[in-house]
């Protein structure tokens, strides 16, 4: 048995070889010991489980409520919550072993790197804590034990990173601490994590853990599940499923027959979305994620390794190091170190396992990293290496939910390697939605309706799933964006905009302009390290910012998801009036702010409708509202609403011209008289040679202006004459990174961002958006929240002192203070240039408040002090419950529009 020294020496003949077409892989096999993943496993259990045969069964089903493809802990996880509920025929199929899946071998921690990324990860985390405990106290043999997590940092940039990390995790009950100097340099000098003088340490970060050993709370529960009456049958491929004519599944062929169910749930990790007919649309079975070959090496290290019980993790180079027994599992995360291979070989392959033979040659990468930081290991003798599958998603979070176009399939994967974290709490998600239950948890952002047809393309999948395995860490930077499959939806303006000096990002496939920069800077944003201090776009933002308040500005924003919603009589105004809270039964030439409420009072979307027609409307809404914001009205249309919803996203681009000069400018493209044209309203236009261009008066963000939607073969001439005749005024192009200024300091909130599924009207004051005259989807919860008060409030907070070139900059999520206690997080921040100082907006809780007075009273004291922690660091704030008195440079601008209250 071989060193990962002698490895590393072979690398550049390695390398060589790889060249010269053979495989190194076969040079490397005589390294290995045999030792599986479950062995890897059980060494911390070692006891064996039974197993389920089809020939345990008394009779096989053929008709079930719920089929599950896939044992590992999602599925078992899932029939768990559904058998607690009462769903009483449950049937779970695994195509080899149980937890013999590709995730099972990971570090088993709760706390994986990208749960800091939003709060419905971290309310994962402390679901999985409890749901592992409890199995723990029924069976001793599922292995849950306390950890403790070390991350290091080798740059400064990372180093602040661990530190937002820390006030986040405080604030979140995790227990945590930054390692003194004086213990970096032990850690350096007596425990060889690394050459000081080649990378030298900036910060170590410590954070309690739990440890989970997969394969035995796997068979913990398979053992549970199996006594309530859930079938399982291992070794029980499922090879089709069908579907009827209204695209519903029936039922699915297995190795053991065609078995007909309610509702089919796809939890097989890496073999997801593989059981569709050939056939069958693609547009129907839309599947966003792909299989990913991630590798690591176990090294033998009995009673010689100086971190028990810890996981390290070296941030800036993406490796880890793992004990598990005595073995040690060494690990990375690095785009070579990921094979992408085609569908068919991966579920060829996954007929005989999930373990695949030694990739060497993909390795290589990470080895070098592991050696930079962690030279002890390299004496230490191999014992193998393995290469397993896992599931990854087009933005790292998991999907689950049904499909859109076939309501009965259901999706539990997608993981990222968080299965052990997110397995849990998906689950009782899924099992609530599939019994009609309204969830408890916030599973917003990892719906599957988040996706549209384009992340679904192997093609685009492929690629991006490599640059999201590859960046584990590096997304909890709230400034990163993917590189990856990059100009694929452009908008007809977007050389134009980029000859401009525009720097873009990426949302929802669209290139979508942040800033307009003056300097040689790259157009595309990918990867930006971690800001230290004022960022480099700041002043060029400040230029957009004044124009749009003072002057007049252009923003292109084709981005938003649009729709057209027309009916053959008042079937429509039904129907819209049932989804949405206000009251939308207004004049033709109305624009209506409104919410559309889940049944608990939740916003499935905030939106703007806008009646241009008698039966025929026009909605925009957030991006990533372009798939489930149709499903959601698709699935509450009946046959008596006559009623037709048009995905028109990508028909539109959509121009927004604001600021004091706007109507000037906008009058002499015009001959409509804009005197005439009210805010919130909205008309059909001539613009210069065109004509039927939708208008509407409203900016989002608080400014006087106008919303052109412009087909897109006309936007080049609308643009090009709003250019000519905007020279006049100085007009000038501004990017997402100006409006986001403008809309939180004028307390403007966002959905997906301060906003979501789980808020209410009530929370962030929005109240008064909301009809109670009329019937709506939600009513019924709101009037009851009504009669106590809501769990938090939704507030403005100024900072009172800040230093924008030494001091962290906030970028949203960080945890809010009142007298010293924690109280709630921010959700979005900026500059706001006109107050002067950082503004943050975000929610205060106020559980244990019996009515709204008593609660503003509460969060107004004037002996209050509130502080938001950065990195570490508290700073005042002033609170605000209403949005703030800003000069006025128009007279125009609507004083009746109240944003929040």
């Amino acid at each position: 048995m071989l060193s990962l020294h002698y490895l590393r020496a072979a690398n550049s003949k390695l390398m060589l070889m790889m060249k010269n077409a053979y495989s190194p892989r076969r040079c490397f096999r005589q390294f290995a010991s045999g030792l599986s993943v479950n062995e890897l496993n059980l060494s911390m259990s070692d006891l064996p489980f039974r197993s389920y045969e089809y020939e345990d069964l008394i009779e096989f089903p053929e008709k079930v409520d719920v089929l599950i493809c896939g044992g590992g802990l999602s599925g078992l996880c899932l029939a768990y919550h559904l058998s607690a509920i009462g769903k009483h025929k449950i049937l779970l199929l695994e195509r080899n072993r149980l937890s013999k899946c590709a995730t099972m071998l990971s570090t088993g921690l709760l706390l994986a790197n990208q749960t800091w990324r939003c709060h419905g990860m971290l309310d994962m985390v402390h679901f999985a804590d409890e749901f592992y405990n409890y199995l723990s106290k029924q069976q001793d043999i599922a292995g849950y034990s306390e950890w403790s997590r070390m991350l290091l940092a080798s740059t400064e940039a990372t180093a602040l990173q661990l530190k937002r990390i820390l006030s986040i995790a405080k604030a979140s009950n995790f227990n945590g601490r930054l390692l003194s100097p004086e213990e970096l340099n032990k850690l350096d000098k007596e425990c060889q994590i690394g050459e000081t003088k080649a990378i030298n340490i900036k910060a170590a970060l410590l954070l309690d853990d739990v440890r989970v050993n997969q394969y035995a709370s796997a068979h913990v529960l398979a053992s549970m599940i199996n006594r309530t009456g859930v079938d399982i049958v291992e070794n029980c491929a499922v090879r089709l499923v069908k579907l009827d004519n209204q695209c519903r599944v029936i039922g699915a062929e297995t190795d053991y027959g065609f078995v007909e169910c309610d509702a089919f749930v796809d939890a097989a990790g890496a073999f997801s979305g593989g059981f569709f007919d050939r056939d069958v649309d693609p547009a129907i079975k839309q599947f966003p994620l792909h299989p990913l070959f991630y590798n690591s090496v176990v090294l033998e290290a009995e009673g010689i390794y100086t971190f028990p019980s810890t996981v390290v993790h070296d941030v800036d180079l993406n490796v880890y190091v793992s004990h598990s027994g005595r073995y040690l599992v060494c690990g990375g995360f690095d785009k070579h170190a990921f094979k992408l291979d085609n569908e068919d070989s991966l579920l060829l392959y996954g007929a005989e396992g999930s373990q695949l033979p030694e990739q060497w040659d993909f390795f290589v990468h990470v080895l070098e990293k592991l050696a930079k930081r962690f030279p002890a290991l390299l004496n230490l003798p191999v014992a193998r290496q393995f290469v397993i599958g896992e599931a990854f998603t087009p933005d790292g979070l998991p999907v689950v939910g049904a499909l859109p176009s076939v309501p009965n399939y259901y999706c539990l994967t997608g993981m990222n390697g968080l299965v052990t974290t997110m397995a849990p709490g998906l689950s009782k998600v899924l099992a609530q939605r599939i019994c009609g239950i309204e969830p408890e948890l916030d599973v917003d952002k990892f719906d599957v309706g988040r996706f549209i047809l384009l992340h679904c393309n192997k093609h685009y999948i492929s690629q991006r799933a490599t640059e999201v395995a590859g960046s584990v860490f590096s997304n909890f930077n709230p400034l990163y964006e993917w590189s990856s499959v990059r100009r694929l939806r452009l908008s007809p303006l977007h050389e134009e905009l980029k000859e401009a000096g525009g720097v873009f990002g990426e949302v929802m496939g669209f290139e979508q302009v942040l800033y307009f920069s003056k300097g040689d800077v790259p157009w595309m944003k990918c990867g930006e390290s971690f800001p230290l201090g004022k960022p480099e776009w700041f002043d060029h933002v400040a230029v957009e910012y004044r124009a749009c308040r003072e002057k007049v500005a252009i923003m292109e924003m084709s981005y938003l998801s649009k729709f057209e919603v027309k009916g053959q009589d008042y079937g429509v105004i039904y129907f819209l009036q049932k989804m949405c809270s206000a009251n939308v039964d207004q004049p033709i030439g109305s624009a209506v702010f409104t919410g559309i409420q889940n049944y608990k009072g939740g916003y499935v979307a905030d939106c703007t409708l806008n009646r241009f027609g008698q039966y025929e409307f026009f909605m925009t809404a957030a991006p990533d509202q372009q798939t489930r914001l149709r499903i959601w009205m698709q699935r509450h249309l009946t046959a008596e609403d006559k009623t037709s919803i048009h995905d028109v996203t990508s028909k539109y681009t959509t121009l927004c011209i604001l600021g004091p000069a706007s109507r000037m400018l906008m009058q002499e493209l015009t001959d409509e008289p804009l005197s005439s044209f009210a805010s919130f309203s909205c008309r059909k236009i001539n613009i210069g040679c065109v004509s039927g261009i939708r208008a509407v008066s409203v900016t989002h963000c608080g400014e006087l202006g106008w919303t052109l939607h412009c087909p897109n073969e006309f936007a080049q001439y609308i643009f090009e004459q709003l250019r000519t005749y905007g020279q006049s005024y100085d007009v000038q192009l501004a990017g997402n990174y100006a409006f986001n200024s403008l809309r939180i300091e004028k307390f403007y909130v966002r959905w997906g961002v301060d906003i979501d599924w789980m808020t209410t009207p009530n929370e962030c004051g929005r109240s008064f958006r909301v009809d109670f005259n009329k019937d709506f989807i939600g009513k019924d919860a709101l009037l009851e929240e009504m009669q106590m008060c809501p769990r938090r409030l939704f507030v403005q907070l100024l900072f009172l002192e800040h230093d924008m070139r030494r001091d962290p900059w906030p970028f949203g999520n960080e945890p809010i203070y009142r007298n010293g206690d924690f109280c709630g997080f921010t959700t979005s921040t900026s500059y706001a240039f006109t107050i002067g100082c950082q503004v943050s907006l975000g929610y205060i809780n106020i559980d244990g408040m019996r009515t709204a007075d008593e609660a503003a009273d509460y969060v107004l004291d004037k002996y209050a002090v509130y502080e938001i922690e950065i990195a570490g660091k508290r700073f005042q704030v002033q609170l605000n419950l209403h949005s703030p008195d800003l000069p006025m440079v128009s007279s125009e601008h609507p004083h009746h529009y109240r944003p929040t209250q």
